[in-house]
């Protein structure tokens, strides 16, 4: 019983902190970006993510932040298929199509 609990903590506390081999420095950067590419403010919750996409190895990348995105849009106040269309615009614009 106690190595399951041992394999559980392990995963919960490497699964805590998703930003935590990127640098800090690169959000502000990625919001600067942003703003001077395409005229688009995005807050630092927002930035944190796409630079999660851009920057994190793994395969499903791009879907997640997708998910995290949509869910901050929706706490804030936005209706689900809406902020779901949002979110997936706001990456594609940020990083571009995954076809490119």
């Amino acid at each position: 019983m106690s190595d399951q609990s041992n394999i559980n903590r392990l995963i919960e506390k490497a699964r805590s902190n998703t930003l935590r081999d990127i640098p800090v420095v690169l959000v502000p950067v990625w919001q600067i970006k942003i703003r001077e590419r395409f005229g688009i403010n995005i807050d630092r919750e927002i930035a944190e993510y796409i630079v999660l996409a851009v920057h994190e190895n793994g395969t499903w990348k791009r879907q997640r932040a997708v998910r995290k995105i949509e869910k901050i849009l929706i706490e804030r106040g936005n209706e689900m298929p809406v902020a779901k269309r949002l979110a997936k615009n706001i990456l594609e614009i940020a990083i571009g199509n995954p076809q490119e």
